[in-house]
């Protein structure tokens, strides 16, 4: 699902990661670890797209990443509790990231299915700059989830969820078996729930 081939990243002359190699399989999650200036952010950003390598190639089922075809197969959360549209209802974010992976009879389904399994409800109709923290973080992950992507990336996406909040997200991956997952994190309980891991080190 995901390959990673001799990837680099620098800023500048700092090196952030450096001929990093990672496949990742239908089904499998991988738990990125690393202390705080490992790149591990740097690393989810590069494999959804947002921010290209300096270095080596990322494909996504053969799609190289950034490319219209990856991003329909990649959900991603990197700042649970920001990067959604804030004007706009937690409904309305949903169904802006449904329009891009499915058709357009599809989205109202897919909407409400995720308000369900995330017990967004409540607030579906409010406009997320209401909304708390905690709140936003749900959104952002049933955002990431809509239309069923292939591939989840999540940062820290335990960050502003309470207890409950975190059953409804694992319990989601749960119920996606063939979902491929990188979750960078530094909770025991994130790892935990990972069948392999990554450590990542800062260039010395």
């Amino acid at each position: 699902m995901l390959e990673l081939r001799h990837a680099a990243r620098r800023f500048g002359r700092r090196l952030v990661f450096t001929d990093l190699d990672l496949d990742v399989p239908a089904g499998d999650r991988v738990f990125l670890n690393g202390g705080n200036g490992a790149g591990k952010t740097t690393l989810l950003r590069c494999l959804s797209g947002t921010l290209t390598l300096s270095a080596g190639r990322a494909t996504v089922s053969g799609h190289p990443v950034g490319s219209l075809a990856a991003r329909r197969l990649t959900g991603v959360c990197l700042t649970p509790e920001q990067g959604l549209y804030e004007k706009l209802s937690a409904r309305e974010n949903l169904a802006l990231v449904a329009r891009l992976r499915l058709p357009r009879r599809n989205v109202r389904g897919a909407v409400s299915g995720m308000e369900d399994e995330f017990h967004l409800s409540g607030y579906a109709d409010l406009p997320v700059e209401r909304c708390s923290a905690g709140m936003r973080a749900r959104v952002s992950i049933a955002r990431a989830l809509v239309g069923e992507p292939e591939l989840l990336l999540l940062d820290e996406p335990g960050r502003s969820l309470d207890e409950r909040a975190r059953q409804l997200l694992w319990q989601a991956l749960d119920r996606r078996p063939t979902l491929a997952c990188v979750i960078a994190s530094h909770d025991p309980d994130d790892r935990s729930r990972c069948r392999s891991s990554l450590t990542l080190v800062a260039p010395g």
